[in-house]
């Protein structure tokens, strides 16, 4: 330890792996637990508070796959007296801190020395509350990097009365840690660091093996359903679908992920607090899984087992065209039909309930006087002439004028909610109309993921290997695809989740976009253009909600 300054006493480090882009929902873009940079750090204070109080001594530890990469140690100068029982419990002697670097300095070493990692702390609320006073007081942005308490995971892997508390010196003692805890700061944290690797063996078997299912495991889940996972031991590893049955090999729930293996054994960490879900874990007698290209093809096979296999597990996605739409009127008829699956292409929707699309009906004779003809109501629908709507914001801004706040209030509400309806249909629309679009993203190991997509519909997947020239096997994939034909209603037969999936997949990552047969546009005077008024109006929703008051504004 140096009186002068800080201590940084650093081992080699290996190399980091070299980003692959890997192509997979953000849970799944979560490193190993092994891959894991922690800086495990312990403070020792003048006392408990963090505004009155203050760092007398800073000591971590940067450690990676279980090997201890850097130390950091060095005492604080203080304004005030160091109280006369700290002294003797830490042994820190007044002359120990004269001389020492300001706290304005150990920040900044520390800072740097921490950066990009998580913090680890015993009573983590306790040391990282004084860390983040101390930046404040010194003129440091504090990084609010992920932490972690190894007390308080104590608490959750540990089996009730297996220790007198939790304490780290009793913890210690307890997980065999090689370094004692005697209240000065390094020696803390290097047996802080024990205790951590300690407790992460502990649940290694339990489907824990990323940070978040650290953090959120639960020690409730019994010892037997624990070992049950050892069953996603032969699941695919990369993209794909799993599926939990039960003893007579019926479906309880379909899932996918970009990692299957290990989204699978992360229901047996106790991580997932849904009680349905636990439930559905202790009656699981077997998985299986499919293995897919990429995402959008997980995503794709999810629906289609959903659809087909009906688990009762799954809450979302039972039915894949859910949802009501307003198909205008024809013939004699002056009203329009409120219906499931809509065959005309003019169709509006989909709505989450049949009474919301009545109700947008009604708005919409409002404003139009009498029922429209099939022109106008297009025109609405597929975002040529959005005036109808701009009428219906009017009407707002004119009942509000005359003193009317609740009609004003449901109206906008309701014209809020149809303008999203709007918005969505022409976006889904735009892209379903498009004959085909090919999309490429970076995946794992130099690869590249590709999909052609019909009419809004996935029609092929593939890989492109390591090294391989990209386009013919793209020109292969496109030869081999699906031949998809527009169907009826305005997605050209495709349904909503189908290519919500699809502009799922190009916002989560780097997606190029290599070929589009088609215009891929929005129309100029379509909803979207008021989706800025309807986001103000769901936000004074919300606020009247909380306080009960109603205002159109």
């Amino acid at each position: 330890m140096s009186e002068g300054g800080a201590t940084v006493s650093g081992m080699p480090r290996s190399p980091s792996p070299v980003s692959t882009g890997v192509q997979a929902a953000f849970d799944d873009l979560e490193p190993l637990l092994s891959d894991v940079t922690f800086v495990v750090v312990d403070l020792e204070t003048t006392g408990t508070r963090t505004g009155s109080d203050e760092i007398t001594e800073i000591g971590a530890v940067r450690v990676r796959g279980g090997e201890v990469q850097a130390e950091l140690s060095t005492f604080v100068s203080i304004d005030g007296a160091l109280p006369g029982h700290i002294s003797r419990l830490t042994g820190i002697a007044p002359d120990d801190l004269v001389g020492a670097p300001s706290l304005g300095e150990v920040m900044s070493t520390f800072l740097e020395f921490s950066r990009g990692a998580v913090l680890v702390a015993h009573n983590a609320r306790f040391d990282l509350g004084f860390l983040r006073a101390a930046a404040a007081s010194t003129g440091h942005p504090w990084p609010d990097p992920p932490s972690l308490c190894t007390l308080a995971l104590a608490r959750r892997v540990l089996h009730r009365g297996e220790t007198r508390g939790h304490r780290l010196g009793v913890l210690a003692a307890h997980l065999g840690a090689t370094v004692e805890p005697n209240h000065r700061a390094l020696q803390d944290a290097r047996a802080t660091v024990d205790v951590l690797h300690a407790l992460i063996s502990r649940v290694g078997d339990c489907g824990v093996s990323t940070l978040s299912e650290l953090r959120a495991y639960d020690g409730r889940l019994s010892p037997e359903v624990r070992r049950r996972a050892a069953m996603t031991g032969s699941l695919t590893e990369g993209p794909g679908v799993y599926v939990f049955r039960d003893d007579a090999g019926g479906a309880l729930y379909v899932g996918s992920s970009g990692a299957v293996r290990r989204r699978a054994r992360s229901y047996y960490s106790g991580g997932d607090t849904r009680g349905r879900m636990r439930t559905m874990v202790g009656l699981a007698d077997s998985i299986d899984s499919v293995a897919c290209a990429h995402l959008l093809e997980a995503w794709t096979v999810e629906e289609q087992l959903i659809d087909s296999l009906q688990p009762p597990f799954n809450t979302r996605s039972r039915s894949p065209r859910r949802g009501w739409w307003l198909t205008p009127p024809t013939g004699r008829a002056t009203r329009p039909k409120v219906v499931r699956t809509p065959d005309d292409p003019a169709a509006i929707g989909p709505f989450r309930r049949a009474e919301d699309a009545r109700a947008a009906w009604e708005d919409l004779l409002g404003v139009f006087g009498t029922a429209p003809g099939s022109d106008r109501w297009a025109a609405l629908a597929e975002g040529r002439d959005s005036g109808p709507l701009r009428d219906l914001v009017d009407r707002v801004e004119v009942l509000a004028a005359e003193g009317a706040f609740e009609r004003a209030a449901r109206l906008r509400d309701r014209t809020a909610a149809l303008v999203r309806v709007l918005s969505r249909r022409q976006e889904l629309a735009a892209t379903a109309s498009l004959p085909e679009i090919v999309l490429a993203q970076p995946a794992p190991r130099r690869t590249w993921a590709v999909a052609v997509v019909r009419h809004g519909r996935l029609a092929g997947s593939g890989v492109v290997p390591p090294g391989a020239a990209p386009m013919p096997v793209i020109d292969g994939l496109r030869a081999a695809a699906t031949t998809v034909q527009p169907g009826p209603g305005p997605f050209a037969g495709a349904t909503a989740a189908q290519i919500r999936n699809v502009h799922r997949w190009i916002d989560s990552t780097r997606t190029r976009i290599v070929s589009v047969e088609g215009c891929w546009t929005l129309p100029l005077d379509g909803a979207h253009t008021l989706t800025g008024w309807a986001a103000l109006a769901e936000s004074a929703a919300a606020e009247h909600r909380g306080t009960g008051l109603v205002s159109a504004r």
